[in-house]
C-alpha cells in the first residue's frame, strides 16, 4: 500500500467512526501566517475536517503514516503538534498501520495528540495506485462486497474526547472527487493553553497549567473491529 492509498483508507476510517460525510474530510494546504520580509510556505494537511456544536466550531487535523517496518517516532509527533499550533487546530491525530515508539507515545500524552493504529482488512492490490477519487470508489466497492469491516483499528492514545461536539446528522459515504486544495486567507481560530493560580491550604499559591481535554484513555491487546 502506498501513501495515497493509505490516506484514502484513513479518510474512510474517520468518516465511518465519526459518522460524517466523507466529502467533509479533505486534503489541504494551509499558508503559514505571513511575516514581513520572511519567505512564504504552506502546511500540508493529510486529513482536515470541522465539527460544530451549539457552542462553536472545532477544527481537526490528522496525519496518515503508512509504514513498512519502522514505527512512527517522537520527532514526527512533535512536528504534528507544531503544525497543530500553527494552523490553530483544536485536535490532532496521528494514524499509522504499524505502531508508535515509546518516545512518540510520551509526546502524544504530553501534548494531547491522539494516536490510532489503522490497518487494511482486504487485499491491497484492489486499489487504484494514485487517483483519490478512484481509491475512494474502490474502498466503497470493497466495503459493499465484504461482510467484514475493511479496516482494523486500535486506540493507542485517545487524548481529548470531542464526541460531544461531533455533528449529529447522518450523512452518506458515497465517493466523490478529491483534490489537494490551497486555503487562502486562513485565520487562526483558537488560542493556546492558559495558566491560572490555585490557592493552597497554607495560604500560598501554586501554578496550575491547564492543557484541556478529558480523561486519558488507553487501549491494549489485539487490534479490534467495531
Amino acid at each position: 500500500m502506498n501513501d495515497q492509498q493509505y490516506e484514502g483508507l484513513c479518510r474512510y476510517f474517520l468518516a465511518q467512526k465519526l459518522e460524517m460525510n466523507i466529502e467533509r474530510i479533505s486534503s489541504v494546504r494551509i499558508p503559514n501566517p505571513a511575516r514581513p520580509g520572511m519567505p512564504q510556505y504552506q502546511h500540508q494537511i493529510d486529513l482536515y475536517w470541522e465539527t460544530e456544536s451549539n457552542l462553536g466550531l472545532y477544527l481537526h487535523i490528522a496525519n496518515a503514516k503508512w509504514r513498512g517496518s519502522v514505527k512512527v517516532d517522537q520527532p514526527e509527533v512533535l512536528l504534528l503538534q507544531q503544525v497543530k499550533q500553527k494552523v490553530g487546530a483544536h485536535k490532532a491525530m496521528m494514524l499509522t498501520n504499524l505502531g508508535f515508539t515509546a518516545g512518540a507515545i510520551a509526546v502524544a500524552k504530553d501534548e494531547g495528540i491522539a494516536l490510532h493504529i489503522v490497518k487494511p482488512n482486504f487485499e491491497e492490490g484492489m486499489l487504484s495506485a494514485q487517483d483519490r477519487s478512484e481509491i475512494q470508489a474502490n474502498l466503497n466497492g470493497i466495503a459493499s462486497a465484504s461482510s467484514q469491516p475493511i479496516f482494523l483499528y486500535e486506540i493507542v492514545h485517545k487524548a481529548f474526547d470531542f464526541r460531544e461536539v461531533a455533528i449529529q446528522s447522518q450523512f452518506s459515504t458515497s465517493a466523490s472527487g478529491y483534490a489537494t486544495k490551497v486555503i487562502s486567507g486562513y485565520e487562526t481560530k483558537v488560542g493556546g493553553g492558559y495558566t491560572h493560580k490555585a490557592g493552597t491550604t497554607g495560604g500560598s499559591s501554586g501554578d496550575v497549567r491547564t492543557q484541556g481535554g478529558g480523561p486519558e484513555t488507553k487501549s491494549g491487546g489485539p487490534i479490534k473491529t467495531k
